[in-house]
Parts: structure tokens; sequence; C-alpha cells
């Protein structure tokens, strides 16, 4: 099976760092923190087989920009699939109720 190389870009490790800084910090949960970096970091590489399953971002304009959506709990990843190189670029990290389109 051809496995795709998963590579998380500075922006959505800090993202990533946001997310788990405001569980641990503003909720006071750190094992929930910590179970969530997990959940994260585990559903992201697990794009490596099969990341077109999941679907192109219905913006019109993210989608022709090639950007897919992985649904995990309350964030969204955001992530662009490269055939010819066998990568999946990770390019945001956002929680779901979040105005993301004006971000991205």
């Amino acid at each position: 099976m051809n496995s795709y190389n998963v590579f998380v870009s500075r922006t959505a490790e800090n993202d990533l760092m946001d997310i788990i800084r405001y569980i641990r910090s503003q909720l006071l949960a750190p094992i929930t923190a910590d179970n969530m970096l997990e959940l994260l970091n585990d559903s992201m590489h697990g794009l490596a087989e099969f990341p077109k399953k999941h679907p192109l971002v219905k913006d019109e304009r993210l989608a022709s920009l090639g950007y897919r959506i992985l649904r995990v709990k309350n964030y969204i990843v955001f992530f662009s699939v490269d055939d010819e190189k066998k990568e999946v670029n990770i390019e945001r990290i956002l929680y779901a109720r979040r105005d993301w389109l004006s971000i991205l």
C-alpha cells in the first residue's frame, strides 16, 4: 500500500499547542489535554493511509486549493494532499465553532 508522508506546518503546530495549553490552563484539565494531544496526533498521522476519504472543504475557494477536513471531537484539521509527492500537509487545526473561513 502506498502511504503518504504527513507534514505538520508550523502554524498547525502552534494551533495544536494553543489548544493543549487552553485545555490544560484555562479548563484546568491536564489529563484531558494530554488525551486530546494524543488523539489529534494519532488522527493526523492516520491520514497517511487514504487521506482522500476525507471530504473537501465546502467553501469553493478553499476547495479549489485542495483543502480537506478531518473532524476530531470539537476540532477541525485542515489539510491538503499532494499525490505526486505522496504528501499530506496539515495546514491548520481550529476549534470547530470558530469562524474558520475568516481565519483561512
